[in-house]
């Protein structure tokens, strides 16, 4: 599914990895940038005061700090009547407070909110999304890289970062063709999570479970995604119209938006699971789904059964254990508590450019990553010659599940 190119989102964008002079307040106490060439393509040579800005401070094992504020950008030479010195001006706030030296700094123009200033912990999974998203070249002598990426196309995955730092993306008009058969089908409520990826799986007409499983998984998580969004935004017209057309009731739209953020946060991980199972069963590998193993651990999948599992009998080498994470965080680490006797475990994502640091705990863990074959660009040539694609996962397991046949 096609969001748009990124330019649609965005007028040009430029990253920074901070030095102690950019942020450290017992080195510098300026709250300024300098204002090198990358910045005057954002900012132009003109001086503007007050701009409004919605900084971000972004890691992974929190939700991002946000907050609003202002920036300056100025030439202190602006009399001078042959050098130029632009600065870029900001004021303290809890998002800068939260940055160091080493994170990722990227400035960007939006369509929709305007100038935005993101901070990525050094290391973190965002950082490396950031740099993959804005396709950010090499930095030139300032440290500042510019983004290269405008023509990029924005599809599931990458809306999902954007989401992460505020924008929303724009569904496509030829969406709204389903929404009528929705409707008809689902009244003016959602269905329940497997209700909806059944529904979503039979709108695709080109899946290939056996030849391309890859591109089969992806493109079942881009349609109810895509589904989703048009429906979601079906019902929230309906519940809010009744707050926006006579006296404003902010509880009432308080409880409505809350309600739809739980919403989409609950049944991300879900529908993933349920197209997992979609495409087990379209390649006849038998699974146990959500099973318990030993006290409250309870991984995604166990193959070929949970039986085979609590058998002490049942080799160890013929099991196999698969968790499944739409998002990578610091939580994937419970996924090595949930199975003891399956030594070296799975996990598959759909998360692109998960960072270095992350897959070498994984691989240090006896973990190993299962990520579609068309994320594999967005990771480095390294991580790339150790990530499993669905299509081999799927053939391991078939060929452990064969020797039991």
């Amino acid at each position: 599914m096609d969001y748009g190119a990124l330019s649609s989102y965005f007028d040009g964008a430029v990253a920074k990895t901070l030095a102690d002079v950019d942020i450290d307040a017992s080195k510098s106490n300026q709250h300024e940038f300098n204002g090198t060439r990358p910045l005057r393509s954002l900012f132009g040579d003109d001086d503007i005061r007050d701009i409004c800005t919605t900084f971000a401070y972004m890691c992974d094992d929190a939700e991002p700090e946000m907050c609003d504020g202002t920036v300056t950008w100025y030439d202190a030479r602006r009399s001078h009547p042959t050098r130029t010195e632009y600065r870029l001006y900001y004021k303290d706030n809890a998002a800068i407070r939260l940055a160091s030296a080493g994170d990722l700094m990227v400035l960007a123009n939006s369509d929709d909110l305007g100038l935005l200033i993101l901070f990525a912990k050094r290391g973190s999974n965002i950082e490396s999304q950031l740099r993959w998203l804005f396709g950010f070249g090499e930095p030139d002598r300032s440290g500042y890289a510019v983004s290269k990426g405008e023509r990029n196309r924005i599809g599931a995955v990458a809306s999902r970062i954007l989401a992460m730092i505020g924008i929303e993306t724009r569904v496509p008009l030829s969406a709204d063709a389903y929404l009528e058969d929705m409707v008809e089908r689902f009244g003016g409520a959602f269905p329940r999570g497997i209700d909806f990826t059944e529904y979503s799986v039979s709108t695709l007409d080109d899946l290939d479970w056996r030849g391309n499983p890859d591109r089969s998984l992806l493109a079942c998580y881009e349609r109810e995604e895509m589904l989703f969004k048009v429906f979601e935004r079906h019902l929230l017209e309906r519940d809010l119209a009744p707050y926006l057309n006579g006296v404003l009731d902010v509880d009432g739209i308080l409880k409505t938006t809350m309600s739809t953020f739980q919403r989409r946060k609950s049944r991300a991980g879900t529908a993933f699971e349920h197209q997992l199972e979609f495409l087990f069963k379209g390649r006849g590998i038998r699974y146990s789904s959500q099973p318990y193993t030993e006290g409250k651990s309870k991984p995604d999948f166990i193959f070929p059964s949970i039986e085979c599992y609590r058998d002490d009998a049942f080799p160890p080498d013929c099991l196999t254990m698969l968790g499944a994470k739409t998002t990578i965080k610091e939580r994937w680490r419970q996924v090595l508590e949930e199975a003891n006797r399956i030594a070296h475990k799975h996990l598959i994502t759909l998360e692109p450019a998960v960072s270095v640091d992350y897959t070498n705990a994984m691989r240090a863990s006896s973990l190993q990553l299962v990520v579609p074959h068309e994320l594999f660009a967005t990771y480095t040539t390294s991580q790339q010659e150790w990530l499993m694609d669905v299509a081999s996962f799927c053939s391991m397991v078939e060929e452990r599940q064969s020797e039991l046949d």
